[in-house]
Formats: structure tokens, sequence, C-alpha cells
């Protein structure tokens, strides 16, 4: 009943965000019923097809303002609104007070911080109940955004190798679930490993193919080929999820007395496994991807530098922000369940 009347209450303040905009900020000149109802038709869409590529580019658009860059342009924009000679200051002033803090390391890194905090969190709750090791039938682990409606998509720039394409960030994870493997077998496990990637960017069009290069990486790792499970029809975390909960169950997984190894990168892992637990699979996180950051005597040069702002930290602190966004559209489409 909580959780019912807090979506409620984040639809209609959603809602009144969106009608403050269109009614103030926007030049009603250029804003006609026709471009509005193809705005909010877009928006429902999102909801019954998130997946769809038309529909995440749109959303990429109309999330812009809700992000520290696009919200910086919006403001600057609308200061200039009535030329260039009457330039409205006070919006000046915030649209580059928000541009300054986003791209500010220290702040970025302390935004990343108590993100991460919470998968810190989650891992020391989840350890309190540590599963047995025969429990454990599958270790899973979830690639980088491949959808443009994942707020993934887009990071995952820098590849492993040209012969493999993997993002540097997955062939990580791809070693520690081996790593997790050997564990489980010395303890007496033989837990299947589930690689929930999505399409990889087509590097080398003549390589044996996605799912051969994972269960290749895999293999030289010391995992055996017939506990090694691909999925490539993921495209963000609930399609992800709703696939290898199909894989699993097929292979005879049991919700009641069964549990997985989640990997999964720190900044979304307490989404993701979330989304599980709302499936009805016990998972326990293994976070990966973590941005190190500290503050000691040995660093006043650094930090003077972290006081600097530069492009990477405007990147960090828009995927702390797209991680809050996709964390409400998630609670909002009933994806997500509280297991604490």
């Amino acid at each position: 009943m909580f959780e019912l009347l807090t979506r409620v209450l984040l639809w209609v303040l959603i809602g009144g965000i969106i009608w403050y905009i269109f009614s103030n900020f926007i030049n009603k000149t250029y804003l006609t019923w026709l471009g509005g109802l193809i705005v909010f038709a877009f928006i429902i869409l999102a909801f019954f097809n998130p997946t769809d590529r038309t529909v995440g580019t749109v959303w990429s658009i109309l999330s812009l303002p809700l992000k520290p860059l696009g919200l910086s342009i919006f403001l600057l924009l609308n200061a200039l609104k009535g030329g260039t000679k009457n330039i409205i200051g006070n919006q000046v002033v915030a649209a580059l007070l928000i541009l300054f803090f986003s791209s500010t390391p220290i702040v970025a890194y302390w935004l990343t911080s108590q993100t991460e905090q919470t998968a810190v969190t989650t891992v020391q709750l989840a350890g309190d109940r540590a599963p047995v090791a025969t429990d454990v039938k599958a270790i899973v682990v979830l690639g980088d955004g491949t959808s443009v409606s994942d707020p993934g998509y887009g990071v995952r720039t820098q590849l492993n190798n040209a012969d493999d394409g993997f993002g540097t960030g997955l062939i990580s994870r791809l070693y520690f679930a081996a790593r997790l493997y050997r564990e489980q077998v010395a303890q007496g496990s033989n837990p299947l490993v589930v690689i929930s990637a999505g399409p990889q960017p087509a590097v080398n069009p003549q390589d044996a193919g996605e799912a051969q290069s994972v269960t290749n990486l895999l293999i030289g790792a010391g995992v055996p080929q017939d506990r090694i499970l691909i999925d490539s029809s993921g495209l963000d975390i609930h399609t992800s999820a709703v696939a290898v909960d199909e894989l699993l169950t097929e292979r005879g997984f049991q919700r009641q007395s069964d549990v997985i190894l989640l990997i999964s990168p720190a900044l979304n892992i307490r989404r993701t496994q979330s989304v599980f637990a709302q499936l009805g699979i016990r998972s326990f996180p293994r976070p990966t991807d973590f941005f190190a950051f500290q503050l000691d005597s040995n660093r006043r040069l650094a930090l003077l530098s972290d006081l600097v702002p530069n492009v990477e930290a405007l990147a960090l602190t828009t995927r702390v922000v797209d991680e809050y966004l996709a964390s409400v559209y998630y609670f909002l489409r009933g994806w997500m369940i509280n297991q604490f």
C-alpha cells in the first residue's frame, strides 16, 4: 500500500513538473497541441515498449533538461529568449553553476561514492546471510547497456581490443565470473555461468561471433563449456533479468531454495538486484566497476586538480543522474521491490 501511494505521488509530481515546464518556459507560439500530444504519446510508448530504439532516442531528447549539461543549455536558451540585449542574468548564473559543479571532479566523485556506498551496503546486508555453496546454482553477469533507452548506452566506448570488440568493463566482469566459478567449485558446487551481455558492437565482421567469443574467453579462464549459457536478447536490466529467469527455469531452477551470484556495475547493482528480486529470484550481489577516490594528506596536489572542471567528471555525474532517473522509471513500472 505504501509503495502504491508513493508511486501515485511520484506520478503526480512528474505530471506537475511537465505541466510547469510547458506552461512557463516554452513559448506557446511554438508549442502547439499537436506537438504536446506527440510528446505525451512518446512518453506513453516509453512505458509500453521501453526497448524500442525510436522511443529510446526520443526519450534521450526529452530527458535532456533533467541532466546537468541539458539543463544548463535549457537555462541559457531560456535566458536568451528576449534577445542578447535582454538576457535573464539569474538563469545564466544558474546554468554556469550547474555546469561548473557537475563538471568538477570532487563533486562527481562524491556523488559516485554516495551511489556506490549503496552497493557496499547491499553487499554487507547480503553477506549477513551468505548462501551455502551448494545453493548457488548460477553466476549471472550483466553487460553494459546496449539499448538507447538504457542509461548505460553510449558509455561502453572503450573496447578491450579490436578482435573481440567487448567493452573493458564486460571483460573484467567475465574474468571475475570465472574466478567466482572456480571458488564455488572448490566449495563443492558446480553452478552455471549465465552471460547476458546484449548485442556487442560489430568490430570485426569475420570473427567467430559474440556468443562464441564469450564462450572461448570463459573456457580459457577455467569454466567448462557445458556450464556456460549466453543470452543475447536482453537490452537492459529488466529484459536481461527476464531472459535469465527463463533460462534458469528451463534448467530446473527452484526459487525457494536456489540462489544466484549477481555480477553488475556498482552504480546499478541495487537496481539490478531489486529487479531480480521482483521476479522471485534470490540473488547475492557481487558489484564491479567501482570508482576509487580517497581524500588524505598525500593527495593535496591532486586535490587541486580535482577542483578544476573537466569533461570526464561531467560524464560521471551524468551517469549518476541517469541511474537515478532509471531507478525512478523502474519503480514506476513496478519492476523493483525492496528486499531489506
